[in-house]
């Protein structure tokens, strides 16, 4: 090689960012191996922390490796591309502490014919128009108006080359067009503008953000945010304006909580359980408030989050059930203990916290945080003694006699008979009654190779158990590890969650 076509080659390879082959398919691998919607929400947060400007679909690519990536070093560490369990613990608790600053609301905007995530504490005014609503802040530097137009007289793309126009005052700078949906930026004035249209078949439904400078980080993520959270109402499931009606949380923006259907006064947990747990509790209470029984069905996650919810609980005095054949296990058992009258027909397990960071100081704090709640539920000594001594990897799972000799079981009796839907759509049952769900994915090829590196990360925790990759009915190929009972299936997954993965528990003849 000529020598100065070696040094443009050397400049060349340093003007790329410092990734390879290798870590982007081991990033490949660790974010292929989460559930669905712990993608989703993955890349949902990178959003909010300003690192990943693409839509949230679940799909691994370049943005989303270099976002982790990005994430990581923001934090002082190696852009490796996988987050370890404190890494993941630390993106939900700052993505979390974003969403309560910007007061993120789904909201369905009737007049605009539109579902969407609003920064409600950044944009408290709202004013109907006569073709939406106009959200705004209180010193109007900060703009979202939505919009909607009938495509009877014109079609998409003539409405998408009407906003194409440039004059003294309006500079386009990005633009792009499909046939699903068009967006246009640029600058009106001093104000950064972002408009975006989707195509809802006999309609058009968009919004348009505007921002001064003052607001050129929040304008900025809110409208890349607004991307990934605007649905029209027309391409909403068919039952969905049926469930509006009931004010039942929108199945498109999945709650971790259902309303049971002529249960007026029952809301239940039915979810493993995360930083926007508590959002979607406030959403069933908003759409239940004459709710005073909270069901109970949940692996357990977040403990943060967990205790958001149990003080809720408390505050509102609502009772706590875990029904038959369910269970309320880890965390989920700091929300059961929280019930004015408390009863568990399943079965409720409890473990020592699950250490997700590395950080002594603020785990210790957590159980500080755990210790001091259940004080304050009344929670006998014996029974965080049982806790205590159970290791993370483990489930202690209280017997019958337990649940009366320890208090567990509180107030009067509850008498309720409560069926769910399981949180993802089921595939095909499995041998051995329980299972850990790992991941879902649109390919047998993805799947095995996810199943490869989960069967490598995870050896040591499967313990003779056996991976399998099953097809469900809506095509997705589902990879479960196959436990022999319930409480070893929670004990599996507890641990999974542990190592920085993620999982769900579920049984065959739910």
């Amino acid at each position: 090689m000529r020598p100065f076509l070696r040094l443009a080659f050397c400049l060349l390879l340093a003007a790329f960012p410092s990734w390879s082959h290798a870590s982007f398919d081991s990033s490949r691998a660790w974010f292929e191996a989460l559930p669905a919607l712990e993608r989703a929400e993955t890349q949902a947060n990178l959003i909010l922390l300003g690192h990943y400007d693409f839509l949230v679909d679940g799909q691994f690519g370049r943005a989303t490796y270099d976002a982790v990536a990005a994430f990581q070093q923001s934090q002082g560490r190696t852009g490796t591309g996988v987050l370890d369990a404190a890494e993941l613990a630390g993106l939900r608790r700052l993505a979390a502490d974003v969403d309560r600053r910007l007061g993120l609301e789904d909201v369905t905007d009737r007049a605009g014919h539109v579902e969407l995530s609003v920064p409600t504490r950044l944009l408290p005014i709202r004013t109907p128009t006569g073709l939406g609503t106009t959200y705004a802040s209180e010193d109007g530097e900060l703009s979202l108006e939505t919009m909607y137009a009938s495509l009877a007289e014109q079609s998409f793309a003539e409405l998408y080359d009407s906003l194409l126009n440039s004059d003294d005052e309006r500079t386009i700078t990005y633009r792009t067009f499909s046939d699903r949906r068009f967006v246009v930026s640029g600058m009106l004035g001093d104000y950064t503008y972002y408009t975006m249209f989707v195509n809802g078949g006999a309609d058009a439904v968009g919004y348009s953000l505007a921002w001064a400078r003052s607001y050129q980080r929040e304008g900025a993520l809110t409208s890349v945010w607004l991307a990934s959270h605007f649905t029209p109402i027309s391409l909403l499931p068919p039952d969905e304006e049926l469930r509006k009606t009931t004010g039942a949380p929108s199945p498109a923006l999945r709650s971790a909580f259902e309303l049971p259907e002529d249960q007026p006064e029952v809301i239940a947990l039915n979810a493993e359980i995360d930083s926007v747990t508590p959002r979607d509790l406030d959403r069933a209470i908003a759409a239940r408030p004459g709710v005073r029984i909270l069901v109970l069905n949940s692996p357990g996650g977040a403990v943060d989050s967990a205790l958001v919810v149990a003080q809720e609980v408390k505050r509102r005095g609502l009772r706590t059930y875990v029904p038959k054949r369910m269970g309320c296990y880890s965390a989920c058992a700091y929300i059961f203990f929280a019930g004015a009258d408390r009863q568990v027909d399943g079965e409720l397990g409890v473990h020592q916290i699950s250490t997700e960071v590395n950080d002594l100081v603020l785990a210790q704090t957590t159980l500080g945080d755990v210790l001091d709640a259940l004080y304050e539920f009344g929670v006998r000594q014996q029974v965080v003694s049982y806790m205590l001594r159970t290791p993370p990897e483990g489930m202690y799972v209280f017997s019958a006699r337990e649940l009366q000799e320890l208090g567990i079981n509180r107030g009067a009796p509850i008498r309720l008979d409560v069926a769910l839907d399981g949180p993802l759509e089921e595939a095909p049952p499995v041998a051995g009654g329980a299972f850990v769900e790992l991941a879902r994915l649109g390919s047998r090829e993805e799947a095995q190779r996810s199943l490869a590196y989960a069967e490598g990360r995870w050896s040591s925790l499967l313990a003779g158990e056996r991976l399998t990759i099953d097809q469900a009915a809506d095509g997705a190929f589902v990879i479960r590890i196959v436990a022999g009972s319930l409480e070893r299936a929670n004990a599996v997954c507890a641990a999974i969650r542990t190592d920085g993965g993620g999982c769900y528990v579920g049984t065959s003849t739910r």
